[in-house]
């Protein structure tokens, strides 16, 4: 697969899609005026429909908003509808794995730091249970550091645009434990960088 590709039609159709609703959305109530009919019957279906649209572009929105900058030893993200904020320093990252792939790929961070963010969680009995994998990488390095806390977040928003995040990531997290498939998908992500042949 060449990622580089995937987001550049993943940006295309988003703005489509975007556009599409936009025009619907102010389309509908343009023919209902037109046509004249005053039914209440036609004015709630309109209305349904507005909401419903609405409804939809927050969702889309939601899935694909993902903005990140690295600066030195920080790399700032920002990511869904809420544009939730995270500020990570890149020394304090003790572990990165990977689940899914494609557009749905999640990245688990844990960290040895907070970041005085409070959607970053404490690792629990239920995160080391759903995500058997971390908890392996979790546990070698707790043994490492007992003493020290830990947290993770996961990012799910974003869809192929997480692959060069990852990517980010692993540049300046010099410090971290990365899983065999986080670079797996670091690995796919610059064969395609380099050579965007091979992977057409």
């Amino acid at each position: 697969m060449n990622i580089n590709k995937a987001i550049r039609k993943q940006k295309k159709t988003y703005k489509r899609f975007m556009l599409s609703m936009g025009f619907i959305f102010v389309l509908l109530p343009i023919i209902l005026i037109m046509s004249k009919v005053t039914s209440i019957f036609f004015t709630m279906y309109l209305v349904s429909m507005e909401i419903l649209i609405g409804f939809v572009v927050l969702v889309r929105i939601n899935e694909e908003y993902i903005e990140f900058n690295r600066d030195g030893y920080k790399i700032s993200i920002r990511y869904g509808i809420s544009k939730t904020k995270f500020i990570i320093t890149c020394k304090k990252v003790a572990v990165v794995h990977v689940e899914e792939q494609g557009r749905n790929l999640e990245i688990i961070i844990i960290t040895k730091s907070r970041f005085r963010n409070k959607r970053i969680h404490p690792i629990t009995i239920s995160f080391l249970k759903k995500y058997p994998y971390a908890a392996q990488m979790y546990n070698k390095v707790k043994i490492d550091d007992p003493e020290e806390e830990y947290f993770y977040f996961i990012i799910k928003n974003g869809g192929y645009m997480k692959y060069t995040l990852l990517d980010d990531l692993y540049k300046s997290s010099v410090q971290a434990v990365f899983s065999d498939d986080a670079i797996e998908k670091i690995k796919e992500y610059r064969e395609c960088s380099i050579n965007p042949q091979v992977h057409k």
